[in-house]
């Protein structure tokens, strides 16, 4: 296995080193994304001049493509990144991020991920990344989500949808981050599915069990109609208390 590109880094984070989030799921969808928007959305508001970030993602043409993860997180920084720094490989093959990558003969490595993390931070206080790929699949033979995540020292939001296996889901996930000292800075609960028949008393008692077991705040966010109105996201970020989250944000 390749250290130089798994093992976190050790020492004092640099003076330069913007704090920071990463949002993500068991399985990151669009839901995981919209989070990740509100949150930028919400600290860009408080004052932080937010940097916004989706190392990877698949089933896309390109990191400009209207949809897209990169598309959305860059819109909400309110920032006119080089779209290739926000989403640094971008694969139209609906696979997995190293088997896409192998499709197209690209080469991933960790130094490419850093040093696009190390432009777009310059000068900036906050950095969200969204996982559009999952922690533990692989990006190389060598490489997962999990070990930029723990090398950029960011704390983790994990977005869940409601069902039955929501609390198991999110246990599992807290699991894996807790080995790698990744804090838990919330988990938000995304909308069940039109054929969930979870109902209100459920939930609540998902949200004090998470919560109880995680030592974080549980948010259970709300349906956004237009992704791309930012008053919108803003107030549907406030209905649902997730400034609580940006709370646990690591100094």
């Amino acid at each position: 296995m390749n250290t130089d590109e798994t093992a976190p880094p050790t020492g004092a984070r640099s003076e330069r080193a913007a704090a920071g989030l990463v949002v993500t799921g068991v399985t990151p969808d669009d839901q995981t994304c919209l989070a990740a928007a509100m949150l930028i959305a919400l600290l860009a508001q408080s004052g932080e001049n937010v940097a916004a970030m989706v190392p990877v993602e698949t089933s896309i043409d390109d990191p400009c493509e209207p949809g897209s993860h990169g598309a959305l997180v860059r819109w909400a920084a309110a920032h006119l990144d080089d779209p290739r720094l926000v989403t640094p490989f971008a694969f139209e093959e609906d696979r997995p991020a190293m088997h896409a990558a192998d499709v197209t003969g690209t080469l991933l490595h960790g130094a490419a991920f850093d040093r696009a993390r190390e432009q777009l931070c310059e000068g900036r206080t906050a950095l969200v990344v969204s996982d559009a790929v999952g922690m533990l699949d692989p990006i190389t033979a060598s490489l997962t989500m999990l070990d930029l995540v723990a090398r950029w020292e960011l704390s983790a939001v994990i977005v869940e949808p409601v069902s039955r296996w929501a609390v198991g889901h999110v246990q599992l996930l807290a699991s894996v981050l807790h080995e790698r000292q990744v804090a838990i800075a919330g988990v938000i609960l995304s909308p069940k599915a039109p054929d969930d028949d979870t109902d209100d008393s459920a939930i609540q008692a998902m949200q004090e069990t998470i919560g109880a077991r995680q030592g974080c705040p549980v948010v259970m966010l709300p349906r956004v109609l237009t992704v791309h109105d930012r008053s919108e996201l803003l107030a549907a970020a406030d209905a649902c208390g997730l400034h609580r989250v940006l709370r646990r944000l690591r100094n």
